[in-house]
């Protein structure tokens, strides 16, 4: 076998080994990359005619609605920051939801209203607040810190992700209006007396949880190529 013929026949198996790795190859390009390992029937004998093969690159990135979207550490930094603060309000507030569980407990109608409270909060706070709001625009916003993202939106990524700043000036409003609300609530309740408060707290608890969970699924669903339905408002 000459050493035209043999080169000819290695590339032929390289364009085939590569397409068949996965590196992203449409099968009409395959057919077309393997025509170019054939020499035209006008070509001079033993002649290896040269044709320019382009691979693909694999990228981690996706790029919806002109904003890159992509799996860094600061985007992992975002949604669990976030869900950190959230586990941290709930470690605080769960001892005095249980409060009734560990002592005498409730008359009948106070059980009605602790557990019509929670059903309440597990509806408003939880799914509409959070689930349908809230959970998808932080992983949406999480998922736009690249590596070349500004670094003070990187080490503040939970902030950056909450909309609190670098976001539109009404996502900004909205954003930092909920945070507010959240502290001038803690504020109210803790000068409610048992089992007021006691009562006050199981909802929350059963708001922040479902919260907590609604990020962990949306981001688990980017993870799988899934994309978030909020729009992550950025200026």
């Amino acid at each position: 076998m000459s050493r035209v013929a043999l080169r000819s026949l290695l590339l032929c198996v390289g364009v085939f080994g590569r397409a068949a790795s996965g590196l992203l190859v449409p099968p009409h390009r395959v057919s077309g990359l393997s025509r170019g390992c054939h020499r035209p029937a006008n070509a001079r004998p033993g002649a290896l005619q040269p044709r320019h093969v382009v691979i693909p690159h694999t990228v981690s990135a996706e790029v919806r609605g002109g904003v890159t979207q992509s799996l860094t550490l600061g985007s992992l930094w975002g949604v669990a920051g976030v869900m950190i603060m959230l586990l941290n309000a709930i470690k605080r507030v769960l001892p005095v939801a249980l409060e009734p569980f560990a002592s005498t407990g409730l008359p009948p109608p106070l059980w009605g209203i602790y557990g019509a409270f929670a059903l309440g909060m597990a509806y408003t706070e939880g799914y509409k607040a959070f689930h349908k709001k809230f959970s998808p625009l932080v992983v949406a916003r999480s998922m736009t810190l690249a590596n070349s993202s500004p670094i003070a939106h990187s080490i503040f990524a939970p902030l950056y992700a909450m909309g609190l700043f670098h976001a539109t000036p009404k996502r900004q409003r909205t954003s930092w209006g909920f945070l507010v609300g959240i502290f001038a609530l803690v504020k109210l309740v803790k000068q409610l007396s048992y089992p007021w408060r006691s009562i006050v707290d199981g909802g929350v608890v059963v708001g922040l949880t479902i919260g907590s969970a609604s990020i962990a699924y949306h981001y688990v669903r980017e993870l799988r190529g899934i994309p978030s339905p909020a729009n992550p408002d950025l200026p």
